[in-house]
């Protein structure tokens, strides 16, 4: 088991023993598993995913710093928001805030359009978990006429 803790600013998010944990980090995606050799990482805006005794959690997260060492994975976020928490027309109006920023700040500078594109990251991840938490639950269906004929009938 890993002890894992995810901390903002504002409270403790999670503090609890997890079997596996992904984050996004600016080299890519990891998966962090028992035993897992020691590192530090910028956390970047996306879904981190936590795996305890066969059930998943996720959180939709933005930019911080990622510590993993002797089974302890500790994450330190600018922001992380489980999905019940999430309003999809909150984020969706944020969501044009901040292409409205973005489209003004190409005009003007640096700064202020990566300040914008970090905006649009964050709720890019926000909205991307409040959908998948959202969208029904479908079994799949297998249209018996794809299906190839039983060559040896019973």
């Amino acid at each position: 088991m890993i002890h894992f803790e995810l901390i903002t600013p504002e409270r403790v998010v999670y503090r609890q023993e997890a079997d596996q944990v992904t984050l996004p980090t600016a080299q890519g995606e990891i998966t962090v598993l028992p035993g897992h050799a020691s590192l530090v990482a910028a956390l970047v805006p996306g879904i981190a995913r936590l795996k305890t005794k066969g059930t998943e959690e996720e959180v939709a997260v933005s930019g911080g710093f990622i510590e993993v060492g002797n089974d302890k994975v500790r994450v330190l976020a600018d922001t992380a928001e489980r999905g019940e928490e999430l309003d999809i027309s909150v984020i969706e109006e944020a969501k044009k805030r901040a292409e409205k920023v973005m489209q003004e700040a190409a005009r003007q500078d640096d700064v202020s359009f990566a300040a914008a594109m970090a905006s649009m990251e964050r709720e890019m991840a926000r909205y991307k978990l409040a959908k998948r938490r959202r969208a029904p639950k479908q079994t799949p269906t297998i249209d018996s006429a794809a299906l190839p004929t039983d060559e040896n009938p019973s």
